[in-house]
């Protein structure tokens, strides 16, 4: 009745080799698990923000060109006995320099947003680091 010294001890043993793997493995799925749940935080922020800009870019145009409508249908109307076409084509040259700054505007932001994941690779390269032994 020896059988406590067995190889079914052996594998609960944190010390054997086989718990040492299992010890490993453990560390390393509880290691990608907290990785992939900040991968998931972070698309969720991403998609949140994004779309919390969208909405309001949105709002905001939709409101500065009803302004522009009125002040261009104010101006054309005060026009309209003596340059009517004056003030159409000024109305249209407004809104021709109103879209080409939105899309400046549209494109420098675009540009400087931050990459997605961002904080995710920076936490793998740590990682990747500190397993290397170069921290």
């Amino acid at each position: 009745m020896d059988g406590a010294d067995g190889p079914a001890d052996d594998v609960g043993n944190a010390s054997g080799p086989a718990g040492t793997f299992r010890g490993l493995v453990s560390s390393v799925l509880d290691t990608l698990k907290t990785r992939l749940d900040l991968v998931a935080v972070e698309a969720e922020i991403y998609l949140l923000r994004t779309m919390q800009s969208l909405l309001w870019a949105i709002a905001a145009l939709a409101c500065a060109l009803v302004t522009f409508v009125f002040i261009v249908v104010a101006i054309i109307a005060a026009l309209w006995d003596s340059h009517r076409m004056a003030g159409v084509l000024g109305g249209a040259g407004v809104f021709a320099v109103l879209a080409i700054v939105s899309a400046l505007l549209a494109a420098r932001t675009f540009r400087f947003r931050p990459m997605v994941l961002d904080q995710t690779l920076k936490q793998l390269e740590h990682d990747r680091n500190r397993v290397s032994g170069a921290e």
